[in-house]
């Protein structure tokens, strides 16, 4: 009777022992960071408590008298601006400057603090410690090695476009291999990417561009795409767009090409899956234009039109005083974790505004 009981109990252990391992097993499947199969480091995405106050104030200039093509801030303080073919790292008092073989086009800081570099003809880069690994056509089959740009996911997994009119599409690099999502094997309508986004959920958001009529937005959710819009074409044409925390995307429909003067460019809002159109009196005609734009942390829209800046706060619109970048260009936005919002321009370096 006792082995009987001595028995039962080693193999209730054993079953318990079974069961934890079967456990640890899955979580280790939906984490990408465990197991040595999958190199890549998951991204942090934090929301906190904002003012909802716009402030234009200038808190901080940096590289005065700089073209700024591109900001990326993280969580960790890293921020990195590039010009032409200059990389500029500041995290604290501690600054690196880098000068690489191509100009730069956009830039993505990974979840292990290295950086992913989108070129122009030099291919994909990616920054570390250790130095710069490219990814090309010749070393790793892309395309073309043209990346207009790139995005890292809150997976890890590194998005970007590698297409001209007639071929490529966009690409997702998982830490061993590269994937291409193209018109053939997707629900893309077209192979041209000109932009992709990313909101707090982990969603990347990709525009397709080529052809007019026939620009889309597409949501990634895990692996699983969906058009937001009509699938054979939902604009005219776009020239930027930005997606915010909570998932709204605004974009601006660009009639430039267009042989007639009847239609106006307008701004659009997508939010509770569908698109709307905020009021936009400062929008006249087809020849206005934005140069950036950006869903800050608030999902507030802040647009510039060259040297003017808007900023929709979900309901009206504010400007800031006039002559705030006077006779300068605003080239891109960014914004960081505690909703700094950086002003990159063409020859005054960038303008930082506390929030």
């Amino acid at each position: 009777m006792d082995s009987t009981k001595h028995i039962c109990k080693s193999l209730k252990a054993l079953l318990f022992f079974i069961f934890l391992l079967l456990i640890n097993s899955f979580c280790k499947k939906d984490d990408p960071q465990i197991t040595k199969d999958n190199p890549l480091t998951r991204k942090e995405d934090t929301l906190k408590n904002y003012s909802p106050v716009i402030r234009f104030d200038i808190s901080k200039r940096l590289l005065e008298g700089k073209h700024i093509d591109c900001i990326e801030p993280d969580y960790k303080g890293n921020i990195w601006i590039a010009s032409g073919n200059e990389l500029y790292y500041k995290n604290g008092s501690e600054e690196k400057t880098y000068t690489l073989g191509f100009p730069i086009l956009d830039i993505s800081i990974a979840g292990d603090e290295t950086l992913w570099i989108g070129t122009n003809g030099g291919g994909l880069g990616n920054l570390s410690g250790n130095g710069i690994v490219w990814y090309t056509k010749a070393n790793s089959g892309l395309p073309r090695d043209y990346i207009k740009n790139v995005e890292v996911g809150l997976d890890g997994r590194v998005w970007f476009s590698s297409c001209a009119g007639g071929y490529g599409g966009l690409l997702v690099y998982d830490g061993k291999k590269f994937k291409t999502f193209t018109p053939d094997n997707s629900i893309l309508n077209q192979p041209v990417i000109d932009d992709i986004g990313i909101d707090h959920n982990g969603s990347l958001y990709v525009m397709t561009l080529g052809t007019v009529t026939k620009t889309n937005i597409y949501r990634i959710s895990g692996d699983s795409p969906e058009c937001l819009g009509n699938e054979s074409g939902t604009f005219y044409w776009v020239t930027v767009f930005t997606v915010g925390p909570a998932g709204i995307i605004y974009l601006l429909e660009d009639f430039m090409l267009s042989s007639s003067s009847a239609n106006s460019n307008t701004v659009f809002e997508f939010k509770d899956n569908k698109w709307q159109k905020p009021e936009t009196d400062f929008i006249t005609s087809r020849l206005t234009f934005f140069t950036a734009i950006k869903a800050d942390r608030r999902n507030y829209c802040w647009a510039a039109n060259i040297d003017v800046l808007h900023v929709y706060n979900g309901n009206s619109w504010v400007e800031p005083p006039a002559g705030l970048f006077l006779n300068d260009k605003i080239t891109t936005i960014e914004v960081d974790s505690d909703n700094k919002i950086w002003i990159g321009t063409d020859k005054n370096g960038v303008f930082i505004m506390n929030q």
